[in-house]
C-alpha cells in the first residue's frame, strides 16, 4: 500500500508511489534481486563494451574511404578501448569474486541458478561505467587532477572550519 506523504492539490491525499511498504521478507527478496542484477552487469561488462566497439567499427567501416581517411586514429582508438575493457573486466571479476562477503550486515547467499546470468539493461551498464570512472578518479594516478579539483575545495573548507590544531 502506498504511503500518504502529505496533501496533494486542494487538500486531497498525496501518494508517493515510490514509497510502497513491503514486508521485511519482500524487501530482502527485492534487495537480493537488485544485488544479482548488478553482479550480472559486472559479469557482462566486457561483452557490452565489445559489442559497442564492434558496432562503432562497423559504422566507421561503412563510411566512404575518403571520410575514413579524415579520422585516421579511430580503429586504433577502438582497439585501445577493447584492451581497456579486458583490463577492467579483471577488476570486475575481483569484485564479483568478493561480492558475497562485501557487506558486513547482509549475506546474499548463493544465486538460485548460478548458470543464469541475465542481460543487463542500458541503465545498469551506464551506472557501472560511471562507477568505473569514479574508481579511476578516486584511486588512480590518472584521476589525481580530477580528484584534486573535486575534493580539494571541500577538504580546505573542512580544514578551515575544523583546524587540526584545535582537535
Amino acid at each position: 500500500m502506498a504511503e500518504t506523504t502529505g496533501e496533494g492539490p486542494q487538500g486531497a491525499p498525496f501518494f508517493d508511489k515510490d514509497r510502497i511498504q513491503n514486508s521485511p521478507e519482500e524487501e530482502a527478496k527485492l534487495e537480493r534481486k537488485h544485488f544479482w542484477r548488478i553482479i550480472d552487469a559486472f559479469r557482462l561488462y566486457r561483452v557490452n563494451v565489445q559489442e559497442q566497439v564492434k558496432r562503432a567499427e562497423r559504422q566507421f567501416l561503412s563510411l566512404p574511404k575518403h571520410h575514413q581517411d579524415l579520422l585516421p586514429d579511430v580503429l586504433s582508438n577502438l582497439a585501445r578501448i577493447s584492451q581497456c575493457a579486458d583490463h577492467n573486466q579483471g577488476i570486475m571479476q575481483a569484485i564479483i569474486h568478493n561480492s558475497l562477503h562485501m557487506f558486513e550486515n547482509i549475506e546474499y547467499g548463493e544465486r538460485e541458478d548460478p548458470r543464469k546470468v541475465r542481460p543487463s539493461s542500458t541503465f545498469d551498464m551506464d551506472k557501472l561505467k560511471c562507477t568505473i570512472k569514479q574508481f579511476v578518479r578516486d584511486w588512480s594516478e590518472t584521476g589525481r587532477k580530477e580528484r584534486e579539483t573535486c575534493y580539494k575545495p571541500i577538504i580546505q573548507e573542512i580544514q578551515k572550519i575544523f583546524p587540526s590544531d584545535q582537535w
